[in-house]
C-alpha cells in the first residue's frame, strides 16, 4: 500500500509542478499572441506532420468541438490548413502552413529557457531530473509502440 501511495504522490507532484509554471508559460507565449491551446496544437501538428481533427483532439485532451474552434482560429491566421485525408475524404487532416512552421519554430525557441522551478535546481539536480524523465519517456514510447 505504501508503494501505491508513493507513486500517486509522485504523479501528483509532477502535475502540480507543471501547473505551478502556468504563469511563466503564459508570459512566454504572450509575445506570440496565441493561446496555450493554439501553441500546443502547432507543436503537435509539427511533430506529426499532419493530424486528423480527432487525433489533434486526443493530443489536446479535449473534445472535437473545442479542437474545431482552435483550428478555425489558426486557419484564420494562415497558420494551418485543412486537407481531405488521402485515405478517407470525409476525414480532415490539419497541416502547418509556412507561416505556421515559422511560428512553431518561435514557440520552440521561446521555451528553450527553463521554467523558474526547474532553473532553481542545481545543475546536478537538473541533469538527474532530465535523466529520469528520459527514462520515463522511453518507457512511454515502448508502451505506444505496436506490439
Amino acid at each position: 500500500m505504501v508503494q501505491v501511495k508513493h507513486r500517486t504522490v509522485t504523479w501528483r507532484h509532477f502535475i502540480d509542478l507543471v501547473h505551478s509554471q502556468k504563469a511563466w508559460m503564459m508570459r512566454v507565449i504572450a509575445d506570440l499572441d496565441i493561446t496555450p491551446q493554439m501553441a500546443q496544437s502547432l507543436l503537435a501538428i509539427a511533430e506529426n506532420g499532419s493530424l486528423t481533427m480527432s487525433e489533434l483532439a486526443g493530443e489536446l485532451f479535449c473534445d472535437a468541438s473545442n479542437t474545431t474552434g482552435i483550428i478555425d482560429r489558426l486557419e484564420a491566421r494562415n497558420l494551418v490548413k485543412r486537407r481531405a485525408s488521402a485515405t478517407d475524404r470525409r476525414v480532415k487532416c490539419v497541416v502547418l502552413t509556412a507561416v505556421g512552421r515559422r511560428l512553431r519554430k518561435r514557440i520552440a525557441e521561446s521555451f528553450e529557457d527553463l521554467p523558474p522551478a526547474i532553473a532553481a535546481l542545481s545543475v546536478a539536480d537538473q541533469r538527474t531530473l532530465r535523466e529520469i524523465l528520459d527514462r520515463a519517456l522511453a518507457h512511454a514510447e515502448e508502451q505506444r509502440a505496436p506490439q
